[in-house]
Order: structure tokens, then sequence, then C-alpha cells
């Protein structure tokens, strides 16, 4: 956003562009009383504050007002990173005491072209009138960087401006916004943690943060009580006014630095490459989903009787490639993947006990995400690794995880397996009845493999009988509530 001094009738003033000239803007946004913006200072006082006008200069339009010193809120980032503990905590006190009617909140966040730095120690929010303008005037990636970037989608609607404050916290520390990359939005808004790319950062500090972004449904319920959204920015201000900030300023050129060693770093790339898959894959499933459903149960219910033999008969399977043990290892991850091609590609001459459970699931999940926009399956490992996080309401917990593999005579393996899922094998290991709670279910279970090598080259899985099942637990899940679309 550029912001600069400009003349009006021989006199300085201060401007902010919101667009080309070649845009029309609406008459009835120009017409009536000119909305009040507020000015909060260093002691908290708010006072009302007025712009002046719009002008053109150079096929830019301005809106300008009294000369000041203003600084938008990347400067959190760079020359006032010093002090964004401070500035936010004002940005908070000053969204906390203004009406609805000034806040306008219908994204559930405050726009961030609303926010300035104002003459080095206050803050200016920009009045609701020329919110609009901009949000007509604004490029679809003004847009998203002001206001869709800040939206958490997960969030509690009345918990979305603490979101907010915890965001500007972040991207003053690191530069990036939480929740900027699309795959990061559409993979269910899991923010990179913040102590993770920015370790010099004070250890409470990062934990308000890192608390915040993640926040489960019933932990945001719990905190909003019954106030407002604005209202409850109080819970925030309470806890960041007794925290130190350590991060110094820095120059522009350093912070994009700083940002460009986060984003190529390892940690940072790995995270986002994660989220890169969950992301596609969901888009995937959204986009095609019913037509691959359909597509499915035709070749289930009449490929599997007609072609299905002759397929597999005369084409090599993926795993032609691979060893015994690597296929079995594949086996299990195709069974976590619920997917069914890939868990019989290598069998031969016998029957797989998990292959209809897989198949079931795999139609439920796939039908779900067509009409609802849900990818309800979390994958077992990921799940365990990033510490039995909450799961979306209506979601499941499922996966494989392989133990061991061990030899059982020539050609035969016998394997051991942790089995995650969200229905018990045996009803005395099931939920008591009428707990509408979600749990997983936990079950170590040992398989049998024997192969036997095919003459074009490669091994077959010719036997995969069950040698026992022993039921480890259930476990309670935390869940909380996702918006939901139907398609």
């Amino acid at each position: 956003m550029d912001i600069r001094t400009i003349e009006i009738e021989g006199i300085e003033k201060t401007a902010i562009s919101i667009g080309p000239d070649d845009i029309t803007i609406p008459k009835h946004l120009m017409q009536g009383e000119k909305q009040a913006g507020i000015i909060i200072d260093s002691n908290g006082t708010k006072s009302s504050w007025y712009w002046d006008g719009i002008s053109s200069s150079g096929g830019i339009r301005y809106v300008y007002f009294g000369k000041c010193e203003l600084q938008d809120f990347t400067a959190l980032s760079s020359a006032r990173r010093s002090d964004a503990l401070k500035i936010v905590l004002q940005i908070a006190h000053g969204l906390m005491d203004a009406d609805k009617s000034f806040l306008s909140l219908s994204s559930g966040v405050f726009p961030l072209n609303r926010i300035y730095i104002y003459n080095r120690d206050s803050i200016l929010l920009l009045p609701p009138d020329l919110a609009d303008v901009f949000s007509m005037m604004e490029t679809d990636e003004d847009k998203h960087r002001h206001v869709t970037a800040v939206i958490r989608g997960n969030a509690e609607q009345n918990f979305m401006l603490i979101t907010e404050m915890a965001e500007l916290l972040y991207y003053a520390a690191s530069g990036i916004l939480p929740f900027e990359a699309q795959s990061v939005r559409t993979a269910g808004y899991k923010a990179v943690p913040i102590s993770s790319i920015v370790p010099e950062l004070d250890e409470k500090c990062a934990g308000l943060i890192t608390f915040i972004l993640g926040a489960k449904s019933r932990e945001m319920r719990d905190i909003m009580g019954n106030s407002d959204d604005a209202r409850n920015l109080s819970w925030f201000t309470e806890r960041a006014s007794s925290l130190e900030w350590n991060l110094g300023d820095r120059t522009e050129d350093e912070c994009s630095s700083d940002r460009e060693r986060i984003i190529s770093g390892s940690l940072y790339s790995s995270f986002m490459e994660n989220a890169g898959k969950r992301a596609r894959k969901i888009d995937f499933w959204r986009v095609k989903g019913t037509l691959i459903i359909i597509i499915t149960l035709a070749v289930l219910i009449g490929g599997y009787f007609i072609g299905s033999s002759i397929y597999r008969a005369t084409r090599p399977p993926l795993t032609a490639e691979l060893s015994q043990e690597e296929i079995i290892a594949d086996f299990y991850q195709a069974q976590s993947d619920l997917d069914v091609q890939r868990l019989t590609t290598a069998v031969r001459g016998c029957n797989v006990p998990q292959e209809m459970e897989i198949t079931n699931l795999y139609v439920t999940t796939r039908m779900r995400f067509a009409y609802e926009a849900l990818d309800v399956t979390v994958d077992a490992e990921e799940w365990l690794a990033e510490g039995k996080p909450a799961i979306p309401e209506g979601s499941f917990v499922y996966g494989i995880v392989l133990d061991s593999i061990e030899p059982d005579g020539e050609n035969r393996y016998i394997a051991t397996t942790t089995w995650y899922g969200p229905t018990s094998y045996a009803d005395e290991d099931s939920a008591p009845e009428g707990d509408t709670s979600a749990y997983v279910y936990m079950y170590e279970v040992k398989q049998a493999f024997e192969f036997t090598w095919n003459d074009r080259g490669w091994w077959n899985i010719t036997n995969a009988d069950m040698v026992s099942s022993r039921f480890l637990g259930k476990e309670k899940l935390e869940t909380y509530t996702v918006e939901r679309q139907l398609i």
C-alpha cells in the first residue's frame, strides 16, 4: 500500500492509495456525512479522526487527510518490530471499545488496511466508509492479504479477533501471516509453530501465539463465554500485557531476507510440502468427488466380476520392483490410504481379509467429501506424530502403524501392526451404549504373508491370512467444529 505526501491547494497532505483512477467510485459512497476514524494514543486515550477527500495523481486515486507520520501493518515486522506487542495491544484496546457499526465485521476480522501506526506512538483505525471504498477498489491480491489471509476458517466467529491479534504478533516475528498460504488454509489452518521458525522469540510470547492459533473449538468457547467478538479481546489483552517482547527492529531488506531464510528452511519447506499434499487431495475430491465415486462403484461392482481378473493377470503390479518386505510395507500404507487397488496390486490367488473394510470406508469417506467438502479421515501416523490433537467434528482417525516384519520360513513373513480405527471389532470393546463421543480403537494385529515368484519377474502375495488380533484399548477423541459447505 502506497503512503505518500501530496499537495492539495498548496497544502501538504498525507495520502493512501486506493486504486487506479479509471474505476468509478459509486456516488453513494461519497455522499453524506463522513464517518469518523479512531486514534488511540500511547495512554489509551481515544479521539476522532476524519479524512479530507479523494484526489488522483499519476493514474492512481488517493484518499488524503492532515499531514502525519503513517505506517501500515507491515512495519510491525520491520521498522516497528521492537514495539510490536505494545502496538498490537493498542489495536486490541481500540477494537475492544469500538461499537459494532464501526467494526463492521462482515468477514469476522478487522481488515488490515484499516489499521495504521499514527505519528509513531498512536494507532489509527480507519472508518467504515473508507473501508467500503478500499474494498471496492482493491485488487484480488490485496483483498487476500488484508482480509482473506487473516481469516482462520475453522475458528469460532467470536474468537476471530483474538486470532487476528495473534496473527499480527506471528507476522511481526516472522514476516509471514500464518494462514496466508492457500495450501495451509485448505489443509485445515495448521500454522507452522512460531517457536520453530523464530526460536529467539520469548518462550511465553511464542506459547500464547501458538495456543491461540491452534485453539480447539471447546477452548474457544470457554474463553468467549457469552461475550461478543470485540469484548472477547479482554482475554487477550490481560494475558499479552504481562509478556515481554524481545525482538528488535530491522530494515525491510533484513525482513525480506529473514522471511526467505524461513521459507527456504527445511522445517518450513517440509511443513508446507505436507500441507500442499493434503490440500491437493482435498481439492481433487472437492472437484471430482462425485464423479470418482460413481466410477469407483461401477468398477467395484461390474469390473470386479468382468475385468479385474484379466487386468491383474496381465499387467505388472505397482510393486513389481519391490522386495518382499517393501511389498508388505506398501500393502499397509495402501490400507492407511484406503487405496484398494494398491492394497491388492501384488495379490494373486487369495483373498485379502481387510479388502471389504477398506472398500466400505473409501466409498463412505468419498461420499461425505463430495457432499460436505469434508475430508473425514485423519491419518493415524500424522495424528500420533502431532501429539494426538483434536480432530474436526464428524471425522475419524484411521491408519496402520507397521511395528515389525519377521521371517517365518521360506518366503513367509509375520507382520505385527497396530490398527487405529473408528469402530471396534467386538461388542465387548465398544463404548458404553448411549455414549456418542468419538473414539479411536486400537488393535495389535498379526498377519501372515506368503510370496511366490512370478516367472514374469516379480513377487506375488499368495496368502495374507490373519494370525491374531488383540484389543489394546480405546481413546476418546477431542473434536472441534468446522464450517461445513454443502456442494
